[in-house]
């Protein structure tokens, strides 16, 4: 189901969606359909026979998505208490371009200071698929998410599989896809800040 038949299907259909959201909530089962996704490959360029020049673009499904939207909308409080103010991704009111002033005033400071200042740019290949779930799950855990909440969003994670769709039309076997966080999902974002915060908060306070 695409979002605008939903947004257009009135009372009746949401009726509908919010009583199935009830019951999975409930029942703490998620229909296949709403948790598993299509990807499609689009090449991007260089040697059309390796695939690592090819973005894959997940596809899925619009009650999934009002689901995640639900779950990401709990979740946001939270992660705003304990993200630190060195998280400005995929934050309200925040962006890069706090970042770049933070970046600028140090600079600053050390040059009036006579100080040497030194700044390390780091590029995470594939990072929402490098997620380690088990830390991911443990960490939210940690910082107070319910038992019952951690069940249905593992479910839509865990229990997730994936169908490739080539450039031919020919789609791979269902798979399932045991790391990192669900492409294209909304609540992605936000679990991703979670999990960078709690290793970065980590390999600070370690004892040497």
């Amino acid at each position: 189901m695409h979002l605008l038949p939903a947004k257009q299907g009135g009372p009746k259909l949401l009726s509908h969606i919010h009583s199935l959201l009830a019951k999975i909530w409930e029942k703490e089962k998620i229909p296949a359909e709403l948790r598993d996704a299509l990807i499609i490959t689009i090449f991007k360029k260089g040697d059309k026979a390796d695939c690592g020049n090819y973005r894959g673009i997940s596809l899925l499904s619009s009650t999934g998505k009002i689901l995640a939207r639900i779950l990401s909308n709990r979740l946001l409080p939270l992660s705003e208490e304990i993200l630190p103010e060195s998280q400005c991704g995929f934050r309200p009111t925040r962006g890069t371009s706090d970042m770049i002033f933070t970046a600028r005033q140090l600079q600053e400071k050390c040059r009036e200071q006579h100080l040497p200042l030194y700044t390390a740019f780091i590029d995470l290949t594939k990072a929402f698929d490098s997620v380690n779930r088990t830390a991911l799950w443990r960490a939210l855990s940690k910082i107070g998410c319910p038992n019952k909440y951690l069940k249905i969003l593992r479910m839509l994670h865990d229990d997730m599989t994936v169908t490739v769709v080539g450039n031919s039309g020919c789609e791979t076997a269902p798979f399932k896809v045991h790391t990192g966080v669900k492409q294209g999902c909304v609540i992605a974002p936000t679990l991703f800040s979670i999990f960078i915060s709690t290793i970065l908060h980590l390999t600070t306070t370690v004892r040497r």
